[in-house]
């Protein structure tokens, strides 16, 4: 594994942007300089976009390419930006707890392996409302909002730069849910834990949503998103499958309340996002999905 040096982060209240420090990386790149430099210019302009947006923060930045070179298993350049816009994910929180998962904001910009092009590519809204079986009539407004902070950082991109996936739709089968036997602290110190003790995984981040409602003056149940996630096994998995890193890498738990006061965590199924998004299934995301379960129901168990 690389060392914590090889990596460059920069803070930003609760968010984190990690990217890997070229000059750090050490050794010949298998993936050539030049195949960064129109992903590297696309995010750069997105960043911008997002700094001159008051509503909006920076969550996340994380080039998944180079962090998977450091960990030596190289794959494409993808990027994955991740932004919040908190009064937008309050509201979709309210109407379904699990809405949290697909959220902060995220927009990827990765290389098509078809012809090494560059491609952007962001969920829609339709697919918010098919996963989270949203009421259409109650979310008019919250689409707008939705499409304008995407329309927002990327303005600017391309438009032959942009795709979409062939397939908005997306089940609720797809989330797998556990009920906690602790309280939520405790729940959350339990999956921190569990996360830093794998030598291959390290944070990118976390959203404490009910913390950033509360400043737009919104009640919520506990809501908290961790960001993280392995480069070297993401690598592996992405390398035949780079959209992946908008859904899947980094890999995101959600810890959150019901209105009961039960604690839950929940995340994604990594083969049912591959599945929708028409990626490929490789041993390597098997292997990973497999392990989350059984790692993290094992930290929740009573006897653990």
């Amino acid at each position: 594994m690389a060392s914590a040096s090889n990596y460059r982060s920069r803070v930003f209240g609760t968010s984190i942007v990690v990217i890997c420090a070229v000059t750090a990386c050490g050794g010949a790149d298998p993936v050539e300089q030049h195949r960064y430099e129109e992903p590297d210019r696309i995010v750069q302009q997105m960043n911008e976009n997002l700094a001159g947006a008051e509503h909006l923060r920076a969550v996340a930045d994380i080039d998944h390419s180079r962090l998977a070179h450091v960990a030596e298993s190289p794959m494409p350049p993808a990027r994955v930006l991740v932004f919040s816009d908190a009064k937008l994910e309050a509201a979709l929180i309210k109407l379904n707890p699990l809405t949290a998962l697909d959220l902060p904001l995220r927009i990827l910009t990765f290389e098509q392996s078809a012809d090494g092009s560059t491609k952007v590519v962001h969920n829609s809204f339709d697919y918010l409302v098919s996963r989270y079986q949203l009421e259409p009539e109650r979310t008019s407004m919250l689409r707008e909002a939705y499409v304008r902070d995407i329309e927002t950082v990327m303005r600017g991109i391309p438009e032959s730069a942009v795709m979409s996936f062939e397939n908005d739709v997306m089940q609720p089968a797809g989330i797998v849910t556990i009920k906690s036997p602790f309280a939520f602290a405790e729940t959350l110190k339990r999956v921190n834990a569990a996360i830093d003790a794998q030598d291959d995984t390290m944070h990118f981040g976390q959203v404490d949503f009910q913390a950033t409602a509360a400043e737009q003056e919104i009640d919520i149940a506990p809501s908290y998103m961790i960001l993280f996630g392995g480069p070297g096994p993401g690598g592996k998995a992405m390398v035949d499958a780079p959209t992946l890193g908008l859904d899947g890498f980094c890999q995101k738990f959600l810890i959150w309340q019901d209105s009961k006061g039960d604690t839950f965590l929940s995340f994604n199924d990594l083969l049912a996002l591959a599945e929708r998004q028409g990626a490929s299934k490789s041993i390597a995301l098997r292997v990973i999905n497999r392990r989350l379960s059984k790692t993290f129901s094992d930290a929740l168990a009573t006897d653990s």
